[in-house]
């Protein structure tokens, strides 16, 4: 969850984690790695309750740019040295503030022993001693489970009712952050339930409440809302306005996730307006970073790529994507574009490729009229 981005102001020994932190919520996450660093070598020897707490900010350097792999490495380090300690209500604070992202990160990546593990450890922990935020947060990581579970496909009310709860809590704080995080959350929610119009009403809520230079990643995670409802009810000209804000503000430094999401966006764009080779390079981008960095979300480039090099008859590479349509641990999509999926691929299996290329075709018209594309 983000909080307002500051300016980082110069570096004094006296205040070293402050400064880090500080840059961590700026989303300049290798200077603030640099500065944990030095804090880790500075630190008394035994003091794990600071190494502990430095670890686990590490870790949350790693996790908000989705590289959750090094996220682990620097938690279980974190989780040692927290282990070190006799059970106090500070180590315990840590401890589950340390269990919520870690929690997080092992549910991304579909650890999912491990991660049941930790969970349900969690649970009575933080409902006999965890504080309101604390609920709010792992509520996040409940809900975030939900969608992997569900596919990003037709989210169930139990979605509804988590973001909920959440801004709720957030709101008997007085905490804005968290009460805008979720609020996004809830309109992402309503995105993939195709409530387009419920989606795009939250997101400019949202907006209305932020003043100009505040929250600006969750100002972007609205904007995207707002493209993906619009390009899913095939509005081309707003699509185009609002594409055009997001890219003004977005920073790619501190969350590619925006930029593969915005040029899938920009793919279908150029689909639409007759440019293909421009589509051809906005989803395959997309693509290749969503695939490199593991990101659910290859519908979105998948099929505009698929429509692309069916209208090129280019069968061979179209049905290399239908494959990829097909894997596990994606966004899902309705049945009424996955079988002609299947269809295209056993026709190309028997060197059909008429038959391949009409069931590709079904499938993009199928996707069009279902707002996939």
């Amino acid at each position: 969850m983000v909080n307002k981005i500051a300016d980082v102001e110069p570096v004094r020994e006296i205040n070293i984690e402050h400064v880090a932190d500080r840059y961590l919520f700026a989303g300049r996450f290798a200077e603030a790695r640099r500065m944990y660093n030095r804090l880790l070598f500075s630190a008394p020897v035994n003091d794990y309750l600071l190494k502990g707490r430095i670890l686990k900010k590490t870790g949350d350097s790693y996790n908000q740019q989705w590289r959750f792999n090094d996220a682990v490495s620097a938690y279980e380090k974190a989780e040692e040295a927290l282990m070190k300690l006799p059970e106090s209500e500070p180590m315990r604070n840590e401890w589950i503030e340390l269990q919520i992202d870690y929690c997080y990160v092992l549910m991304h990546l579909r650890k999912v022993t491990w991660y049941e593990e930790k969970k349900e450890r969690l649970k009575p922990v933080i409902e006999a001693h965890g504080s309101i935020l604390q609920k709010g947060r792992y509520a996040y990581v409940v809900f975030t489970d939900l969608l992997w579970k569900n596919g990003w496909y037709m989210l169930p009310d139990e979605t509804v009712i988590v973001c909920e709860r959440i801004i709720n809590l957030a709101q008997v704080e007085n905490n804005l952050p968290v009460k805008l995080t979720a609020q996004n959350m809830l309109a992402f929610t309503y995105l993939f339930r195709h409530e387009f119009i419920k989606a795009r009403e939250i997101s400019f809520e949202i907006l209305s409440h932020i003043r100009e230079g505040e929250y600006a990643e969750e100002v972007l995670r609205a904007y995207c809302t707002i493209c993906f409802c619009y390009r899913k009810e095939n509005d081309l000209e707003k699509t185009r306005k609002w594409v055009r804000k997001a890219y003004g503000l977005a920073d790619f430094n501190k969350n590619l996730t925006f930029r593969y999401l915005l040029d899938s966006i920009s793919g279908w764009i150029y689909l639409k307006a007759g440019d293909l080779q421009k589509a051809n390079y906005f989803a395959m981008t997309s693509y290749n970073g969503m695939s490199k960095h593991r990101y659910p979300f290859l519908a979105f480039s998948l099929i505009p790529l698929i429509a692309i090099h069916t209208k090129q008859n280019k069968i061979h590479k179209a049905i290399h994507f239908a494959f990829r349509m097909l894997v596990p641990n994606q966004q899902k999509v309705t049945d009424k574009i996955n079988e002609p999926l299947k269809a295209a691929i056993r026709c190309w299996g028997n060197n059909d490729l008429k038959g391949a290329r009409q069931f590709l075709e079904e499938a993009v018209k199928r996707a069009d009229e279902n707002g996939f594309l």
